[in-house]
C-alpha cells in the first residue's frame, strides 16, 4: 500500500480470500450457494467496513499526519510572516544549540578509532590546577609499567615538531616519541607493512623503526606501496619506516594529527631516563576485563606514593620531602586520547550549552505565545471543526503537527547555519592555536538536531493546542477563551522575563570579566614585541648552541627599527610554569610552607625588551657567563617575602645544588596568566642556565609601527646566523595576550549576543501579548474614554500590565541566576556571582526593554477613537 493510498487491494484480497474458504465449508455442509453466501456474509461481516478497520489499524495514523502536514503547510503559505518568523526563532534556537553541541562533540565526546576505546584510561600526577592528569618522568613509567595489575599493557608517550631528511630535502613533521606498547596498547593493524613493537623501543636497536601515518603516507608519498623500507635522518640518525597507521588514526592525542611514530628509548638521554623530575610523558593504558576506572586510579595511587617514598628519603631538606609526598596520581577515562583541549574547554563550553539551551526555551515559550494568539484568532474554524465532530484529540494532534512542520523547517535551517558557523566558532575559541580537529556535523550532531527539533516542537506547540482543544463549540458568545488565552499570554511573558533576567545576569558577568582582565597590569609591555621561535634541523652541540643563541640576540638587537632584544625560557602569561625549590639564606621554611618559586632564564637585555622597570640592583649582561659567579634577579614579591623590609641584594639562594647571589630586584609581573597572584619569580642568566639556545623564545621591541613587519628580514637573519635554523613560530606578543584570554573573550562575546538575543526575543513577546490584549480590550477601552478617562490614565493602564509581568519575572530570574551563576565561578575573574551591581545592570536593562516594549501598545490604546471602540467587536 502506497503512503496516503485510501485501499490497499491485498487486504481486500486477504478478506475475499477468507469469505469464499467460509462459504465453501457451508457448501460442503449441504447448504446451497445462495444460503451459504449470506451466512458467510452474516457471520464474517462488511468486507469494506472490515477493510477501513484494517486500515484504521495498520496505519491510519500515518495518514491523518500526512494530512495534518499538508494542511500546516498550506496554513504557513497563506500566512508568509509568521511562517518566516517562526522558523526563524526555531532555526536560531536549534542552531546555536547545534553549533555549540558540534564543538562539544568534537572536544569532548568524540573517541578515538581504535578497539573498545572506552577501557582506555589516563595515567598519571593528578594537576592541583585542572583536576586532571598531568605528565610523569619515565622513571615513574618504568615503575607503573612493571608493577601495575588492573591493566593489561601501558605506554609513554611525547609529541613534537622535528625536521627530517630524505637526502638533502628537509620536512617539518610533527612526530610522536612512543614506547613499546603503543600499538598493542591501541589495538591498531597496520595499512601497510607493521607496526613498532616492544622490541623496537630499546637504547640501542639493530635497525630504527619508524611508522608513519596514513595521513603523512598520502602527503608525502601518495601512498606508494613502496615506502616500506624508506630511510630518513632524525638527529642524525638514520630511520626506517616500518609500516603504515590504518586510514582512521592520526594519533593519540586529540587536536593534533601526527605525522610519524618512533621509539621512546632510543631518543632519550641517559640522563633523562634515570631524572625523575623531568615531567614530560602522557601515559595510556588499557584496563584488563572487569577492572574499573576506580580501581585502577586507586591501585596507581598506591603505587604512585610508594615511588615517592622510596625516592624522597635521599632528600636533605624536609620541606622540599613533603612537597615532593605531597603529590597523588590517578587514573582518568581516556576513550578520546590525550585531550588537553577537554581540560582547557570542557567547562566553557558545558556553560556554552547551557546559555543556548535557555535561548531555544526562551524561543519555544515567545513561539507559543504567538501560536497561542493564532489560536485565538482560530477559534472559529475550530468551533466549526467541532460542532462537525471532530475530537479535542485529533485537534490537538492537528496543532502539534504544525509545530513540528515548523521545528523540522527550522531545524533543518539550523543544520545548515551549524556547517557554516561551527568551524567560524572553533577559530574564535582556539584564538589561533595549531588545532587540527574536525567540527563537521556527523551522526551525532544529526541526532541532537533531531532530537532538539521534537523537544522544541513539543516545548512551543503543546501549551497553545491544549488551550485551543479546551475551546467552547461557539466562543463569539463567551469571553472565556479569551480570559484563558490572556492568562496563559501573560504567564509565557513572565517566563520570557525570568529566563532573559538569567542570561542577562550571564552575560554581564562575563563581559564585565573581559573588561577586567584588560585593565589588569601584567607588569610588563606587550604592545611593540615581535616574539619569535627557532628550531635546528639538526642537533647543536652545547657551544654551537650557545654561540648561535648569542648570535640571535645580536643580530635582531642590530635590526633596523628595533630598540631592544632578548630571549627568554619562559614567555609571562603564555600558560607555562617552571617552578623549583629554593633554600634561601636567613630564611626557614615552616612546616607545610611551600618552598618553590617561578623560575625563568632570560638574555640579557630582556627586562629593557619587556619594558618591566629594574627597582634596585643591576641587571644581567655580557660578564654573567657560564664560567663566572652564579647570580640572580629576584621580583618585589619574592624579596618583601623573604626579606620584608629589608634589601635582597647580595644574599643568596640554592636551588639544585647551585647557589645563587641576588644582584637585582624588578618590578613585579604576571607569570602564567593574567588571572593569577603576583608568583615569587627568580630570574637567572641564560648563560648560566641549561640548553642555551634550545626552547628559547626570542624577543625583539620595534621603535614604532607594527613589529610582524620585520619578520621577512628576520627569516633570512635566522638562516644566515646558522643554515640549519628555520622559525617555527612568529607572533606579536600583543597577540600572545589576546589568545591567553580567548576562552574570557568567548564567553563575553557570545554571552553578550545571547542576553541581547534574549531582550529582544522577550520584548517582542511582551509587545505581542500587549498589542493582543488592546485589539481585545477595545470596546473597554472606548468605554473608559467616553466615560472621562485620559489618555495618560489609559496609557497607565497597559503600562501598570507591563509592571505586573516585569516585576515577577524580574523576581523569578535573579533568583534562578543566583542559583546558577554559581557554576561559572572558575571562568570569573574579580567578579563574585552575587555580586549586586551585576543584577543591578541585568534589571534596569530588562525594565528599559519592557517599557519599550510596552509603549507603543500603550499609546496605541491612548489614541483609540471613543466611537469606533464602541462599535467594536
Amino acid at each position: 500500500m502506497r503512503f496516503g493510498q485510501r485501499r490497499d487491494p491485498r487486504v481486500a484480497d486477504e478478506i475475499r480470500f477468507h469469505r469464499e474458504r467460509l462459504i465453501e465449508q457451508y457448501i460442503a455442509e449441504g447448504m446451497d450457494r445462495r444460503a451459504a453466501e449470506r451466512r458467510a456474509f452474516l457471520e464474517f461481516g462488511n468486507p469494506a467496513q472490515i477493510e477501513e478497520e484494517v486500515r484504521d489499524v495498520r496505519g491510519r495514523w500515518l495518514t491523518d499526519l500526512a494530512q495534518d502536514a499538508r494542511y500546516a503547510l498550506r496554513t504557513l503559505r497563506r500566512n508568509p510572516v509568521f511562517a518566516a518568523v517562526a522558523v526563524l526563532s526555531f532555526a536560531l534556537g536549534i542552531g546555536a544549540n547545534t553549533t555549540i553541541f558540534s564543538l562539544v562533540n568534537a572536544v569532548i565526546l568524540r573517541t578515538l578509532p581504535v578497539e573498545q576505546a572506552d577501557r582506555l584510561v589516563q595515567l598519571g600526577r593528578m594537576s592541583t590546577t585542572t583536576g586532571r592528569a598531568s605528565s610523569v618522568s619515565y622513571p615513574v613509567f618504568e615503575h607503573l609499567r612493571d608493577n601495575m595489575t588492573s591493566v593489561s599493557s601501558l605506554f609513554a608517550h611525547a609529541t613534537t615538531a622535528q625536521s627530517i631528511f630524505f637526502g638533502d630535502d628537509d620536512d617539518s613533521v610533527t612526530t610522536d616519541f612512543v614506547s613499546g606498547h603503543y600499538f598493542v596498547v591501541l589495538g591498531l593493524v597496520p595499512a601497510a607493512g607493521r607496526l613498532l613493537a616492544p622490541s623496537d623501543d630499546v637504547p640501542a636497536p639493530s635497525v630504527l623503526a619508524a611508522v608513519i601515518t596514513d595521513r603523512y603516507w598520502q602527503r608525502r608519498f601518495g601512498r606508494s606501496p613502496s615506502v616500506v623500507g624508506t630511510t630518513f635522518t632524525l638527529r642524525d640518525r638514520v630511520f626506517t619506516i616500518v609500516g603504515v597507521t590504518p586510514p582512521a588514526y592520526t594519533g593519540a592525542q586529540s587536536g593534533r594529527a601526527s605525522d610519524l611514530m618512533v621509539p621512546l628509548v632510543p631518543m632519550m638521554t641517559e640522563q633523562q631516563r634515570a631524572s625523575i623530575g623531568s615531567n614530560t610523558l602522557g601515559v595510556l593504558a588499557r584496563l584488563k576485563p572487569g577492572v574499573t576506572v576506580a580501581q585502577a586510579s586507586a591501585e596507581v595511587d598506591v603505587l604512585f606514593r610508594a615511588f615517592l617514598q622510596e625516592r624522597s628519603a635521599a632528600l636533605p631538606d624536609p620541606a622540599q620531602r613533603a612537597a615532593v609526598l605531597r603529590q597523588r596520581a590517578a587514573a582518568f577515562p581516556a576513550a578520546g586520547g590525550f585531550n588537553p583541549l577537554r581540560d582547557n574547554f570542557a567547562k566553557p563550553l558545558l556553560i556554552l550549552m547551557g546559555i543556548v539551551g535557555l535561548i531555544l526555551l526562551l524561543a519555544c515559550v515567545n513561539l507559543s505565545g504567538l501560536l497561542l494568539a493564532r489560536a485565538a484568532a482560530r477559534q472559529r474554524e475550530i468551533s466549526i471543526r467541532l460542532a462537525i465532530g471532530a475530537g479535542r484529540g485529533r485537534l490537538v494532534r492537528q496543532f502539534l503537527t504544525e509545530s513540528l512542520v515548523l521545528a523540522l523547517l527550522g531545524g533543518g535551517v539550523g543544520l545548515l547555519m551549524t556547517g557554516r558557523f561551527s568551524q567560524r566558532l572553533f577559530e574564535l575559541v582556539t584564538a589561533g592555536r595549531e588545532v587540527q580537529l574536525s567540527v563537521a556535523p556527523d551522526w551525532r550532531v544529526i541526532a541532537f538536531t533531531a532530537a532538539l527539533a521534537l523537544t522544541a516542537c513539543a516545548l512551543a506547540g503543546l501549551a497553545p493546542a491544549l488551550q485551543a482543544a479546551r475551546a467552547g463549540m461557539n466562543p463569539a458568545l463567551k469571553d472565556v477563551a479569551a480570559h484563558g488565552h490572556t492568562r496563559l499570554g501573560r504567564t509565557l511573558v513572565v517566563s520570557q522575563f525570568a529566563m532573559s533576567m538569567v542570561l542577562v545576569v550571564g552575560a554581564t558577568l562575563f563581559v564585565g570579566t573581559l573588561v577586567k582582565l584588560y585593565a589588569v597590569d601584567p607588569g610588563f609591555k606587550s604592545d611593540g614585541v615581535l616574539v619569535l621561535n627557532v628550531r635546528s634541523t639538526r642537533p647543536l652541540p652545547p657551544d654551537r648552541a650557545t654561540a648561535v643563541g648569542s648570535a640571535l640576540v645580536e643580530r635582531l638587537s642590530a635590526s633596523a627599527g628595533v630598540r631592544a632584544a632578548s630571549a627568554a625560557r619562559v614567555l609571562p602569561v603564555e600558560g607555562n610554569l617552571w617552578d623549583r625549590t629554593i633554600q634561601v639564606e636567613g630564611y626557614a621554611f615552616r612546616s607545610g610552607e611551600s618552598n618553590s618559586v617561578g623560575f625563568n632564564a632570560i638574555a640579557p637585555g630582556y627586562f629593557a625588551t619587556m619594558g618591566t622597570p629594574l627597582l634596585s640592583g643591576r641587571d644581567f649582561g655580557d660578564r654573567d657567563t657560564g664560567t663566572a659567579p652564579k647570580v640572580a634577579i629576584v621580583n618585589a614579591s619574592f624579596e618583601r617575602y623573604f626579606f620584608g623590609d629589608r634589601s635582597a641584594l647580595g644574599r643568596r639562594v640554592t636551588s639544585v645544588g647551585a647557589t645563587y647571589e641576588i644582584v637585582g630586584v624588578v618590578r613585579d609581573a604576571k607569570y602564567q596568566n593574567l588571572r593569577d597572584e603576583i608568583l615569587k619569580t627568580m630570574y637567572i642568566p641564560w648563560a648560566q642556565g641549561e640548553d642555551q639556545g634550545a626552547s628559547y623564545s626570542y624577543l625583539a621591541r620595534v621603535a614604532e609601527g607594527d613589529p610582524l613587519r620585520l619578520v621577512p628580514g628576520v627569516e633570512r637573519m635566522v638562516r644566515e646566523v646558522d643554515p640549519s635554523l628555520r622559525v617555527q613560530r612568529v607572533s606579536t606578543y600583543a597577540a600572545m595576550i589576546e589568545r591567553s584570554i580567548s576562552t574570557e573573550r568567548v564567553m563575553a562575546t557570545l554571552g553578550g549576543l545571547f542576553g541581547l538575543l534574549a531582550l529582544v526575543v522577550a520584548g517582542l513577546g511582551m509587545f505581542g501579548v500587549l498589542a493582543f490584549q488592546v485589539a481585545r480590550r477595545t470596546n473597554e477601552l472606548g468605554v473608559r474614554m467616553v466615560l472621562g478617562a485620559r489618555r495618560s490614565s489609559v496609557m497607565g493602564l497597559v503600562l501598570r500590565d507591563v509592571a505586573a509581568m516585569i516585576v515577577p519575572g524580574i523576581a523569578i530570574g535573579a533568583g534562578v541566576a543566583l542559583m546558577l551563576t554559581d557554576i561559572a565561578r572558575g571562568i570569573l575573574f574579580d567578579f563574585t556571582p552575587s555580586e549586586a551591581s551585576v543584577f543591578v545592570v541585568a534589571a534596569c536593562a530588562l525594565g528599559l526593554t519592557a517599557l519599550l516594549a510596552g509603549w507603543f501598545p500603550a499609546l496605541r490604546a491612548s489614541r483609540v477613537d471613543p466611537l469606533i471602540a464602541l462599535r467594536h467587536e
